[in-house]
């Protein structure tokens, strides 16, 4: 069984809901303290068979895209139209973390009236599978009367997505909660995978190249439910294509001497642990993502 830390349906892609709100000011909504979790925007922790997992926020990478100048572009999102074609438990399971990961990037963005869509198919989602009761019937009216206010709206979306979060908790649903965390996981790195190509920023490329143990750890906490349908037999073999596609990731070590503080009783390290992903490593690694993320979105 697969426990949480406050079960992962945060998605990794619930928390992303942070952005502008890190931030302790007053006037400013905290979302930290209102999902009442220990947020980190850096990683989820998953323990699985009493082995920790870190998988990374797509809320921290869509902050990273937004801070090396990434112009928004909404061709890198799955269409909120695309969910009226899901009609099977793993489709809907998986584009509700898609469609979660596409919020935060609206959200980064500031695109309030796209993020109330895409907040719309997402409820619509999560009543298909049986989680209505997650939701408050006065939700969306708060959500209309708070269209102009970011802080507000991040907070009322962040409570909504916590009491999907105790729901599935409660209610045992954890191959639903693993399929929207992996779902999450490969639109982040879609989106994350394609500016990175576009924009040639170092920072992304590193970033692309540090989901290789990532990867990995989802494969890993995805294994319970290979026998359980053709679909998630399918995804987890072409997870496991993707890494070694991943294998041509090569991590280069740069040793600095160390400095020494004797009065402190103090050693500093310097020495320096560098992603190397070459051009086309990164366009193979762009392409199978592309392909797996197309055949679940359509």
């Amino acid at each position: 069984m697969i426990i949480m830390k406050r079960y992962f349906v945060l998605f990794g892609c619930f928390v992303l809901l942070a952005t502008s709100c890190k931030n302790d000011k007053k006037g400013t909504v905290n979302v930290e303290k209102a999902l009442e979790v220990e947020l980190d925007t850096t990683s989820k922790v998953i323990k699985f068979e009493n082995s920790l997992f870190s998988i990374p926020s797509p809320y921290q990478l869509s902050i990273l895209i937004k801070e090396i100048g990434a112009n928004y572009n909404s061709e890198l999102l799955n269409p909120s139209d695309n969910f009226k074609q899901y009609t099977s438990l793993f489709k809907k399971s998986i584009n509700l973390g898609i469609y979660g990961a596409d919020l935060a990037y609206l959200n980064i963005y500031e695109q309030s009236p796209s993020a109330i869509t895409y907040f719309s198919v997402i409820k619509i989602l999560a009543q298909d599978l049986g989680l209505s009761a997650a939701f408050s019937p006065k939700i969306f009216s708060r959500i209309e009367n708070n269209i102009d206010n970011q802080d507000s709206l991040l907070f009322i979306m962040s409570n909504t997505y916590r009491d999907v979060d105790f729901f599935l908790k409660e209610n045992q649903r954890q191959r639903e909660g693993t399929l929207v965390l992996a779902g999450g996981w490969i639109e982040a790195m879609h989106i994350l995978t394609k500016l990175a190509i576009e924009t040639k920023s170092e920072q992304l490329i590193q970033r692309v190249g540090e989901n290789k143990q990532p990867l990995e750890n989802l494969i890993k906490i995805l294994q319970p439910y290979y026998n359980e349908s053709e679909d998630i037999e399918k995804l987890i073999e072409d997870l496991i294509d993707l890494s070694y596609e991943f294998d041509a990731v090569e991590t280069a070590y740069k040793y600095v001497e160390p400095t020494t503080e004797p009065e402190n009783k103090i050693t500093r390290v310097h020495s320096e642990t560098k992603i190397v992903i070459t051009e086309s490593v990164l366009k193979v690694i762009d392409s199978k993502i592309e392909e797996i993320r197309n055949l679940l979105i359509k």
